[in-house]
C-alpha cells in the first residue's frame, strides 16, 4: 500500500492571536494547462485531500490520501516541501518554494485565500524544451484548488501538534524544536506508555530549539558530541515521523553528513541525506558512538530533491543549554563505536514522543 502525503511547511508571519483551520475536501478547480470539470471533492479517487493551516506552529500542511483502485484502501507515499513565506495577513498567505528544476525561474509560489478557501500554486517556466518535456506550459503555469473551510479555532487552544525529542540528562530535561511546542497550552510526552505533562523551560525561535522538563526519570540520555561535524560522517536519526499515525514504535534511519552548512548557508545547521519527515522534528541525530551531532529540523520534497534534510548542530544545542544553565554530558574520550543493539537501546531509552492538544 502507498500513501501520497505531500507536506508543505510554510513559516507564517501572522501577528495577534494564533489560530488553526482546515481547508478540507479540496479539488482542482482549474489550471493553466488543463480543463478540470470537477466542482466537488473526488471521493472516488481520494480518501482525503486537505490543507491544515496552523499559525501557532507556523505551518501549512497539504495531505492527500489516494484510494487503492482495487479495494479502496489507502495507498501510501510521502514527500515534503519547504517554502518561505513572503507575506501573510488575515486574508492571504503568500509563500515561495525552493527552485527544484532547471526550467523554473523561481520556486513555486503559493497564495492561500482565507476568504475564498482557495490555494493557488504558480510556476514560472523559463525553458521551452524543458516545459514540453515536463508537460507544462512555457511561461506561467498555475493550479487552483478549491476547498471547504472547517475546524476553525482561536488562540491555538485546540491546535494539535506532535514531534520528537530526546533527554539530555537524568533530571527529565529534554530538547525538541521550538515549532513543535509553539502555541501549545500544555505540552506532553509519552513515557512508559503514559501521557506525562512537560513544562517549557526555554525556547530559541532563531535556532528553532525548545527545552522542556517532565517529572520523569529516563532510563538513559544522550551525550552531546564535542567533535565538529564532518562531511561523509555516518549518522543515525531517531523519531516519530507522522506522529503515531504509522505506529507508536520509534523509527530509525541512517545516512551521512552531506554538508556542514544548512539551507541558506546557515552555519548552525548540517545537511544530511537521511530521511526526515513531518514528526521527526526535534528528534536526535547521533553518530556511531551514540553522541548527539544534531537535532532534526526539516526535510525537502523527496520527489523533487532526494536525500536533502537539515539538523541543528550540537554546538548550537550546547550554547542554548549553557545560556539556560542546564547541565549536560559530552562525549567520552574512549568511544570506539557502538553495536547496533547498544545504539538501538540507547535511542529507545533517550528519544521521546512529544505532543499537545
Amino acid at each position: 500500500m502507498k500513501k501520497f502525503l505531500a507536506i508543505i511547511v510554510l513559516g507564517l508571519l501572522f501577528s495577534g492571536n494564533a489560530y488553526a483551520f482546515i481547508l478540507d475536501k479540496c479539488y482542482l478547480e482549474r489550471s493553466s494547462y488543463s480543463n478540470p470539470t470537477r466542482t466537488t471533492f473526488n471521493s472516488e479517487k481520494y480518501l482525503e485531500f486537505y490543507f491544515n493551516v496552523d499559525t501557532a506552529n507556523n505551518s501549512v500542511t497539504k495531505i492527500i490520501t489516494h484510494k487503492d483502485e482495487e479495494d479502496n484502501s489507502p495507498k501510501y507515499d510521502d514527500s515534503g516541501l519547504i517554502a518561505k513565506v513572503t507575506y501573510a495577513d488575515h486574508k492571504y498567505i503568500k509563500a515561495i518554494g525552493l527552485v527544484h528544476n532547471e526550467f523554473l525561474s523561481s520556486g513555486p509560489q503559493y497564495t492561500i485565500s482565507l476568504k475564498n478557501n482557495t490555494v493557488k500554486q504558480i510556476y514560472v517556466i523559463t525553458d521551452e524544451y524543458q516545459s514540453n518535456r515536463q508537460g507544462m506550459e512555457y511561461g506561467e503555469d498555475y493550479l487552483l484548488y478549491q476547498c471547504e473551510r472547517s475546524s476553525e479555532s482561536s488562540g491555538g487552544s485546540n491546535v494539535a501538534s506532535s514531534g520528537s525529542g530526546f533527554f539530555i540528562n537524568n533530571k527529565g530535561y529534554f530538547i525538541t524544536n521550538n515549532h513543535v511546542v509553539k502555541g501549545c497550552k500544555q505540552s506532553k510526552i509519552t513515557f512508559k506508555e503514559e501521557s506525562v505533562d512537560a513544562d517549557v523551560i526555554a525556547t530559541d525561535q532563531t535556532l528553532d530549539l525548545a527545552l522542556l522538563k517532565a517529572k520523569v526519570k529516563p532510563r538513559n540520555y544522550l551525550n552531546l558530541s564535542d567533535d565538529p561535524p564532518e562531511k561523509l560522517q555516518k549518522i543515525y536519526v531517531a523519531g516519530y515521523p507522522f506522529g503515531k499515525g504509522l505506529s507508536d514504535d520509534l523509527k530509525l534511519t541512517q545516512g551521512i553528513i552531506s554538508s556542514i552548512k544548512g539551507y541558506g548557508d546557515n552555519s548552525n545547521q548540517i545537511q544530511i541525506d537521511a530521511a526526515i519527515n513531518s514528526g521527526n522534528s526535534g528528534g536526535p541525530i547521533v553518530d556511531e558512538d551514540g553522541d548527539l551531532v544534531g537535532v532534526a529540523v526539516s526535510g525537502l520534497n523527496k520527489s523533487k530533491a532526494e536525500g536533502i534534510a537539515f539538523g541543528i548542530k550540537s554546538a548550537a544545542v550546547k550554547n542554548f543549554l549553557d545560556v539556560n544553565k542546564i547541565k549536560y554530558s559530552t562525549s567520552s574520550l574512549m568511544n570506539f563505536g557502538m553495536s547496533n543493539k547498544k545504539l538501538n537501546n540507547l535511542l529507545e531509552d533517550s528519544a521521546v514522543y512529544t505532543f499537545c492538544n
